[in-house]
């Protein structure tokens, strides 16, 4: 399954795009995905965040220290997909880029795709304000989020910022997440849409369809609703994509 049919009708359409990736429940294994499908298309395809983000044992990481000198430049772009990080915080970790120095390697690429904001591996999440950060070049933006993010709490256990978000929407640890509410959330301009440029385009991936496949489709078909965006459901882990129609 090509996962680029998110967003664009063929692979060579997505030529000098910008994609930013917001949300959770998966928004890293898709960035990956993304990254190793155009590569099949485009000669430099590269791979960042403008948060801070794990190491990965797939892509390797070169640092933008590295990119920023000339001479290292020709080099490291014959490596497709390209992975660019800041610095390591840790062994395991890196923060990301500044949005000044993401475009340096939007305009040095075919195609650039980056995350926009971390999740700690929550399905769902309330941003900070300072996050997500999507600059204004971004030519696309793909929101996600986990189906199991349906039927949950507002808790720490699938919620990132359970306090913040329950601060935000009004609601209480208890509050149970139904599809209606998550696509209110996901479609708000009070929510993941508040800081999407209106020039980037939009749409919306359900993934862990896999293992919560009907609502999965439910809170698609939630989205659908009260967005024109497109929106699709499926799993990254089982290779599914659908389309809302």
């Amino acid at each position: 399954m090509n996962f680029s049919k998110l967003l664009f009708k063929s692979p060579v359409d997505a030529y000098k795009s910008c994609v930013g990736i917001l949300g959770g429940g998966g928004k890293t294994a898709l960035l990956y995905r993304l990254g190793d499908e155009l590569a099949q298309t485009h000669s430099s395809v590269i791979l960042s965040s403008l948060t801070k983000s794990g190491t990965s044992a797939d892509h390797l990481v070169h640092l933008y220290a590295e990119f920023e000198q000339e001479e290292n430049r020709e080099a490291l772009l014959k490596q497709n997909p390209l992975y660019v990080m800041g610095d390591y915080i840790h062994e395991e970790k890196l923060s990301g880029l500044e949005a000044e120095q993401l475009e340096q390697l939007y305009e040095a690429s075919d195609v650039t795709i980056f995350e926009c904001d971390g999740a700690r591996k929550r399905p769902i999440k309330a941003h900070q304000p300072y996050d997500p950060v999507i600059p204004h070049y971004a030519t696309h933006t793909i929101i996600v989020v986990g189906a199991d993010a349906v039927g949950a709490k507002v808790d720490a256990k699938l919620v990132h910022r359970p306090e913040l978000f329950r601060e935000i929407w009004d609601v209480n640890a208890n509050f149970i997440l139904d599809p209606s509410f998550i696509a209110k959330v996901l479609t708000s301009q009070y929510g993941y849409m508040q800081k999407v440029p209106a020039t980037s385009k939009v749409c919306y991936f359900v993934n862990k369809a896999d293992l919560h496949p009907e609502v999965a489709l439910k809170l698609a078909q939630a989205i659908s609703r009260v967005s024109k965006a497109s929106v699709f459901y499926g799993s990254l882990k089982a290779n599914q994509l659908e389309q809302v129609t």
